[in-house]
């Protein structure tokens, strides 16, 4: 079994936070793959860092790549979307980069072999909204916002 993308992901944290060139090189890459966009080359060779390889290129278990690159029918899904956002997002963040880089990533391995949660791609939604806790007694519930004018 490969390793996790999440894992791959901490490992990259931890060598940003012992190196400040190696933050700064996985900076150069995620803005090339933002500025290409999630279809482009600089994307694929931003995440394929994410991905265990063997040899160099070539990664070990393809679903993880899909995964990270939306080929495997989880492109539009907002839950998954969002997570490759931020890995993606958090590679350009300067000095903090290390400190916030796996944030809100932790589960975009869910449904692959060794991830968490549920076991295919497609059974993948995103989570309804907040729950609220009860009102105390005898408080108002909030209007809801109305521009002036």
């Amino acid at each position: 079994m490969s390793t996790r993308i999440i894992e791959k992901a901490r490992a990259k944290r931890a060598e940003m936070m012992k190196d400040a060139g190696a933050a700064g090189a996985n900076m150069t890459l995620a803005v090339a793959a933002i500025k290409g966009g999630i279809r482009s080359a600089e994307w694929r060779a931003y995440m394929m860092q994410f991905v265990e390889q063997d040899p160099p290129g070539t990664p070990v278990d393809p679903r993880r790549l899909d995964r990270l690159l939306g080929t495997d029918n989880t492109l539009g899904n907002p839950v998954l979307d969002r997570r490759r956002a931020y890995l993606v997002g958090n590679g350009t963040c300067g000095p903090d980069t290390p400190v916030t880089f796996t944030q809100t990533v932790f589960s975009i391995d869910e449904g692959l072999d060794g991830g968490c949660g549920l076991a295919t791609p497609t059974a993948i939604r995103s989570k309804p909204g907040k729950k609220r806790g009860k009102r105390k007694k005898g408080t108002a519930a909030r209007p809801p916002y109305r521009p002036k004018g």
